[in-house]
């Protein structure tokens, strides 16, 4: 496992072209970048960000999912063309930064609407996406979203018999808030996981930073490192702006997180 920060976390705090030089100073190793707005997926804020990573890993990238995300599963050609086009420009970001895995929400499931998504057609829009991918020299990583057909194991059971090519996302927040033990996704994806997001949640549910919350990452990465022989993921923490207010508290999880992995 590869302890990490993504740059989610900085996000209302430091401007994303500085947070490389951050998580040096942090003594942080990988990342996941995230991109906050339209303006960062622009091929030049990408070759400009480039220059700034110096020796930080970036494992993966993940955009502001409803910007664009939702879109690419439009029934209307003309939505999809103009979503793939801010999809592609995301993976060149990507390339340029050397990162390996797209994570991707997808859309937003409406638990009272009518006309579900069938599986068939989620897949089949899907493997599409990850050939897209392919050609920027990464893959896409379906995370698992409370708000999302990604939600419940089953959902990554059924999609990754029907998608080869995709990889997933484990959210330790996400999957508490749906209502699962995140070791149940962790059995359902299997050998496809390549990412972990760290984040933890309270008593009433609200996300914190690990360490401060109510999981039990102990049991998380010993799971995970008895799956050593076909995953090997980076644990990344992702937390949110409004649960913390300096990024000494970061960094505290960050120590929190890397003592138990040196247990």
């Amino acid at each position: 496992m590869q302890l990490g920060i993504s740059t989610a976390s900085f996000f209302r705090k430091i401007l994303t072209e500085s947070c490389f030089a951050k998580l040096a100073e942090m003594g942080v190793k990988n990342t996941e970048v995230f991109l906050s707005s339209y303006s960062e997926t622009d091929p030049g804020f990408a070759d400009a960000l480039a220059e700034k990573k110096g020796d930080i890993n970036v494992h993966s990238i993940h955009a502001l999912a409803i910007q664009f995300e939702e879109q690419l599963f439009s029934k209307a050609q003309r939505v999809r063309d103009d979503a793939e086009t801010y999809f592609r420009r995301a993976l060149y970001v990507g390339n340029v930064l050397g990162a390996r895995y797209y994570t991707f929400h997808g859309p937003l499931v409406l638990i009272k609407s009518i006309e579900q998504m069938p599986i068939e057609r989620y897949a089949e829009i899907m493997t599409g996406l990850a050939d897209i991918a392919d050609n920027y020299g990464m893959f896409v990583a379906q995370e698992n979203v409370h708000y999302c057909y990604s939600n419940n194991p089953e959902f990554f059971k059924m999609l990754l018999r029907l998608c080869p090519k995709i990889k997933t996302t484990l959210d330790i927040k996400h999957a508490l808030i749906s209502g699962y033990d995140p070791i149940a996704f962790l059995d359902a994806m299997g050998d496809r996981l390549v990412t972990v997001h760290a984040v933890d949640v309270d008593k009433e549910g609200a996300p914190r930073l690990p360490g401060k919350g109510r999981y039990n990452f102990e049991r998380l990465f010993k799971e995970i490192e008895a799956r050593k022989q076909i995953i090997n993921p980076a644990v990344l923490i992702e937390g949110y702006a409004r649960n913390f207010s300096s990024i000494d508290e970061l960094e505290e999880s960050y120590e929190y997180l890397h003592k138990i992995l040196s247990k």
